[in-house]
């Protein structure tokens, strides 16, 4: 696992733009999403209100945001108390192409408000890019397509291919149709230049702080796995919001402003010296569409694990040799999979904590971070590492907001 690089002449002061009449948002290549996010949401609540089916809302038409830099991943600061264990669960959730409500509830509870039955989601991007044309509710002897295999394939056949295009919306599920879970982006666009995987991905509606931040981690997680099949970088990313929008009754984005205006916790992750590290991952193959059967396969059973670790609260069968497997294969995934596990003994012990121990269990979670991030030999300012401490820090009950991001 190696720590991703900026030049010198890239290192000081991050840039970036934001042309509201022109509705571009731009980071350079230190920058990330996370430095930019604060300001568009400033200006976005200068914008007048406007009615919606979900209340009133302040809204930017068709604004386009190009991260260049898709490896800085993460959002955090001014307030936003992001959880990292669920965007790493729902990443590798969407990079296997399921569809269950069980595996995501483990790390996100409100999840099940977007489920129609109670099971399955009805338009989960993982299931549509891996599976398309397969509707996600019932049981099917048909796959249907995995389109990120077979885009896999063309890059690897015909790197100047203009023609990787992979569809989420499907028409004959969506268009008309009454969901708590209709598909929001709809379109995924890759293309190989000068040996990097730039990513376009297009989305109809987008919450400024419940859609965008958690989209960017979704597909620059999922577009990482599929350069390191192909033996490529990640390049630019893209996303095409035809509606970005915040509502006026999102507390985040009130203190979020609040916090930016006051100028007191001016404070962001990437500026507070976070660093990102990229996948790593022994393969056995040298063929790319092999690559990626053999890393799906490898996150899957991850996910199966970790449902039996959450359901039994005990190790599954031989767990001492499945790490060892796991290590010898990817030091991310190892440090990804200790995160998650001790996620899910948090939750456990939380729930049968009393509420003067819970501090005790929070402080041993964080020790517990930091063994993790020893073992793995990297920066301790690892942005997942960072927003990891943060999600339990925020927890203690002597809290003090400005030392947490």
């Amino acid at each position: 696992m190696k720590q991703e690089t900026i030049s010198q002449a890239e290192k000081g002061v991050s840039r970036f733009d934001f042309n509201i009449k022109r509705r571009v948002v731009f980071t350079d290549r230190r920058g990330s999403f996370a430095e930019v996010y604060p300001f568009i949401n400033q200006m976005m609540m200068d914008l007048p209100l406007r009615d919606s089916r979900a209340g009133k809302v302040r809204e930017l038409l068709d604004v386009k945001t190009i991260v260049n830099n898709p490896y800085r991943r993460c959002v955090g600061g001014y307030g936003r108390n992001i959880n990292i264990f669920f965007l790493l669960a729902e990443a590798m959730w969407i990079a296997t192409g399921r569809k269950d409500l069980e595996f995501l509830k483990i790390f996100n509870s409100r999840m099940s408000d977007f489920s129609d039955d109670g099971v399955t989601f009805h338009a989960p991007y993982g299931w549509r890019l891996r599976h398309w044309g397969i509707p996600s509710e019932g049981m099917s002897q048909d796959p249907g397509l995995d389109q990120v295999k077979e885009a896999v394939r063309l890059l690897a056949a015909d790197p100047e291919t203009r023609q990787v295009v992979m569809s989420i919306w499907n028409p004959k599920f969506d268009l008309g149709v009454k969901s708590k879970d209709l598909p929001c982006n709809d379109m995924v666009m890759l293309k190989l230049r000068c040996g990097k995987l730039v990513t376009t991905v297009q989305n109809r509606s987008n919450d400024l702080h419940w859609g965008l931040p958690t989209n960017i981690f979704q597909f620059s997680f999922l577009t990482e796995v599929m350069a390191l099949c192909l033996g490529v970088e990640l390049g630019v990313q893209t996303h095409n919001s035809q509606s970005l929008h915040v509502y006026e009754w999102n507390n985040t984005a009130r203190q979020m402003s609040e916090l930016f205006a006051s100028r007191k916790t001016r404070r962001s992750l990437y500026y507070e010296g976070a660093v990102s590290y990229m996948m790593d991952f022994n393969f056995e193959s040298e063929v790319p569409v092999n690559r990626l059967c053999e890393i799906t396969a490898f996150m899957e059973e991850m996910i199966n694990r970790l449902l039996v670790r959450n359901v039994d609260g005990g190790d599954p069968d031989d767990e001492a040799g499945y790490e060892q497997y796991v290590s010898e294969k990817s030091t991310y995934f190892w440090a990804v999979y200790q995160m998650l596990k001790l996620y899910v003994l948090y939750k456990r012990n939380r729930g049968a904590c009393a509420p003067e121990d819970l501090d005790q269990l929070l402080t041993s979670c964080s020790e517990m971070l930091t063994f993790i991030n020893n073992a793995c030999e990297v920066d301790k300012n690892w942005d997942y590492m960072t927003l990891a401490r943060n999600f339990f820090a925020a927890r203690l009950s002597n809290a003090e907001p400005c030392k947490i991001l």
